[in-house]
């Protein structure tokens, strides 16, 4: 079966919703290289998270469901999608569903060196960036999709 084929079986509510995380990888890529994260986050918050007194409108696809759409996205993006970037483009997808989630970012060491991993909490699960064998300690919490 084709991709293109595969496409159009999706309802097109998750069409849309593909083709919005398609274009989100490549804001939020552009605004990684330009804007600092912090800076970044505050406008996620104002542009992107929908405010608790706006009205539910339509049936919204579960966090998992949202999070498989970006993985998809993510393998036809024109960027190099890093951790950060999926758990970014997937925050603000269910921000603006007003579907509770927190941005995480953690640091290990390996072999002496540091390294960073970001991953998306939803009801305590990881539902993306989950990283197999390898414990990343949190830093602060960073971001919140329930503001309100």
């Amino acid at each position: 079966m084709g991709r293109i084929h595969k496409f159009f079986r999706l309802p097109p509510a998750e069409r849309r919703i593909l083709a919005q995380a398609w274009g989100f990888f490549l804001l939020v890529d552009l605004a990684l290289r330009i804007l600092p994260f912090t800076r970044l986050l505050t406008l996620s918050e104002k542009v992107f998270l929908k405010r608790k007194e706006e009205p539910a409108v339509v049936l919204v696809p579960s966090a998992a469901r949202l999070a498989w759409l970006v993985e998809v996205a993510e393998r036809y993006a024109p960027v190099t999608a890093t951790c950060l970037k999926k758990v970014l483009v997937l925050f603000w997808l269910l921000g603006r569903r007003g579907i509770p989630a927190e941005l995480q970012i953690g640091v290990s060491r390996d072999e002496g060196r540091l390294k960073a991993h970001a991953w998306l909490d939803h009801d305590g699960q990881i539902i993306l960036g989950r990283h197999e064998g390898e414990r990343y300690e949190p830093l602060l919490p960073t971001g919140r999709t329930d503001i309100g």
